[in-house]
């Protein structure tokens, strides 16, 4: 059952009474949740506090929604699945129009590389839609002196880049703005990063790995100016890659943040 319902009160009969919420009265369907999370279903847990999808990593309140068939079918052809844009499109559509249903103020997603549907999860629902940290690279380079660089730290360059570059284009990265990518599975340090995986696996070691990638990355293309954290499993160690570089670093904690600020109830 789709409609919502408010109490109001009836004057003539004296007493509260329940009318359906029209369109414009949607925004009072609200129990606090400003912020809708859409999680992989088929996915290792959050590993920690400080995780994206690590509700105590935040102060406040958020719907979460796991995207149970979160990717498309193996025995798709490839032009198929890019079609899909690497997701199962119908899938994510169907839950983000859930959370708006449930009364969330802006959605945003438990993986950087949802940014390949960007425009379909924004145009399928009437609320802000945010995929991932790459939407804010243009406003970082932009906030840098001229001749800098967004250096971004991703778990596969190849998923920023493939299908023709698709994910940058969804969240607005053109090719004017100059990025430097650099992915940890292509690092020496690939195995370290995937023991995440294991129960017993240890943080400091995973840091240690994911600094001395951010740290090579600074030293091949010193302009780089600032550095945006694509991978949600990123944001536990953002604080150690800020202080061994001296540079901003922006992640998916980060973003969640500041789309609450955004839509909060003040």
């Amino acid at each position: 059952m789709n409609k919502k319902f408010k109490q109001v009160w009836d004057s003539k009969k004296g007493r509260p009474v329940l009318r359906e919420i029209k369109e414009n009265e949607r925004w009072q369907f609200d129990f606090g949740e400003s912020i809708g999370m859409l999680a992989f279903g088929q996915w290792f847990p959050a590993i920690c506090h400080g995780h994206q999808t690590y509700m105590t990593t935040y102060d406040f309140p958020i719907r979460l929604k796991f995207v149970d068939s979160p990717l498309p079918p193996d025995d798709i052809d490839e032009e198929k699945e890019r079609k899909y844009r690497g997701w199962n499109l119908p899938e994510w559509i169907r839950c983000a129009k859930e959370l708006e249903k449930e009364g969330v103020k802006a959605i945003v997603t438990g993986c950087g590389i949802t940014g390949t549907i960007q425009r379909e999860l924004s145009k399928s629902v009437n609320i802000p839609v945010f995929t991932s940290t790459i939407l804010f690279v243009p406003v970082i380079y932009n906030s840098l002196s001229y001749g800098k660089k967004v250096g971004i730290l991703t778990v596969s360059s190849k998923m920023i880049t493939r299908w023709d570059n698709m994910l940058l284009k969804e969240c607005g990265v053109s090719e004017s703005i100059p990025i430097v990518i650099s992915g940890i599975s292509e690092s020496d340090y690939c195995e370290t990063w995937w023991s995440q995986l294991n129960k017993d696996f240890d943080k400091k070691k995973v840091e240690e790995a994911i600094v001395k990638v951010a740290l090579k990355m600074i030293s091949e293309e010193p302009k780089i100016g600032a550095i945006v954290c694509e991978c949600t499993e990123m944001p536990p160690y953002s604080e150690a890659i800020r202080n061994a570089t001296g540079l901003p670093v922006f992640d998916a904690v980060d973003m969640v943040n500041y789309v609450y600020s955004i839509v909060k109830n003040r």
